[in-house]
C-alpha cells in the first residue's frame, strides 16, 4: 500500500512549486487531524484520474483531514473484493474503490456478499470504446481484445464478432501487430495513447449508446458498506469526495496542468503504467 508522509509531500512540495504551479494549500495551513482513507484503483493512475491526482499534488486531501493512501493495483473485476478484504481487516478506517457500473453492479448481484455501495461518480457517461485501425463494420471476422471483466458485455454489443480477453498492459500493441483487429479502450486513455503513436487519428466507437447500450456511470466511487452507516466515517468519505471534485474541477479548467499533475502524482507513489 502506497501513502505519502507528510515529509515527502513537503519535499515534492518545495522542490516542484515552479513546476506544477501554486499549491493552493500549504502543508502548514493544513488540518491537524487526520482520517485513515484507503482507495483501490481500477486502473494504473492515468489522465482518467486527473481529479484524485490534482487533490493528492494539491494537498486537498491533506486539508480537508483525509490521510489517503492507495492500494496496489488488482486483476481487473477484484476492486470490490479488495476492498471488502481491506475494509474487514481495517475496521476503524475507511476503504474506496473505483470501477464500471456495468462491472460494479453484476459483481454484486453475483456476491452480495461484497457489501459495498456506490457513492459518486468520477465521470457521468462512460468513455468505454473500440479503438481500430479502420471502420470495425467493414471488417470480416474481427476479434476484439478487452479486458477480462468486459468480455460478456461485448459479446452482448458485438454479438457476431469474435470477442476475446487480452492482458491490458500489451492492448496498444497488440493492435498495432495485428493481434486484434479492435480493442477495448477509455477516449482518455488508450486513444491519446495510440494517436500519439500513429501520428495520425485510430477509429473510435463510442460504446455508450451504440445498439441502445447503457453502460451508466463509469468510475463508480463505491464504499464498503459499513463506512456509510457511521457518522464519522461517512464524514470522510464526504470530505474525499469534496477534494476529488474540486480536484476534476481544476482539471477541466486547466488541463494541461492537470496532464502534469498526473505525472507528478505517479512519481509521488512510485507507481507506472500498470502499478
Amino acid at each position: 500500500m502506497w501513502r505519502l508522509s507528510r515529509a515527502t509531500l513537503r519535499e515534492r512540495t518545495n522542490s516542484n512549486h515552479r513546476r506544477i504551479g501554486a499549491f493552493r494549500t500549504p502543508l502548514s495551513t493544513t488540518k491537524r487531524f487526520k482520517n485513515a482513507l484507503s482507495l483501490q484503483l481500477d486502473y494504473y493512475l492515468s489522465p482518467q484520474f486527473a481529479g484524485v491526482a490534482s487533490a493528492l499534488v494539491n494537498n486537498t486531501y491533506s486539508s480537508k483531514g483525509v490521510d489517503i493512501s492507495f492500494l496496489p493495483i488488482c486483476p481487473v473485476g477484484f476492486e470490490q473484493a479488495n476492498v471488502r478484504k481491506h475494509q474487514d481487516a481495517n475496521p476503524s478506517s475507511v476503504t474506496l474503490g473505483t470501477v464500471e457500473q456495468n462491472i460494479f453492479i453484476p459483481n454484486l448481484a453475483t456476491n452480495p456478499q461484497l457489501k459495498t455501495t456506490a457513492v459518486a461518480a468520477m465521470f457521468g457517461q462512460s468513455p468505454l470504446c473500440l479503438a481500430s485501425l479502420e471502420d470495425p463494420s467493414k471488417v470480416d471476422d474481427l476479434k476484439i481484445g478487452t479486458h477480462k471483466d468486459t468480455v460478456e458485455v461485448m459479446k452482448r454489443i458485438f454479438p457476431s464478432y469474435n470477442v476475446v480477453a487480452s492482458p491490458r498492459a500489451t492492448k496498444n500493441t497488440d493492435l498495432l501487430n495485428g493481434e486484434f483487429g479492435a480493442i477495448q479502450a477509455y477516449t482518455t486513455t488508450e486513444v491519446p495513447a495510440l494517436r500519439r503513436q500513429l501520428g495520425k487519428e485510430p477509429y473510435v466507437t463510442p460504446l455508450e449508446g451504440l445498439n441502445g447500450t447503457k453502460l451508466g456511470y463509469s468510475q463508480v466511487i463505491f464504499a464498503a458498506d459499513e463506512c456509510l452507516q457511521d457518522g464519522g466515517q461517512r464524514e470522510i468519505i464526504k470530505a474525499f469526495c469534496e477534494a476529488t471534485f474540486e480536484g476534476y474541477a481544476d482539471a477541466v479548467r486547466n488541463p494541461e496542468e492537470a496532464a502534469r499533475m498526473v505525472a507528478e502524482a505517479k512519481k509521488l507513489l512510485n507507481l507506472d503504467d500498470e502499478g
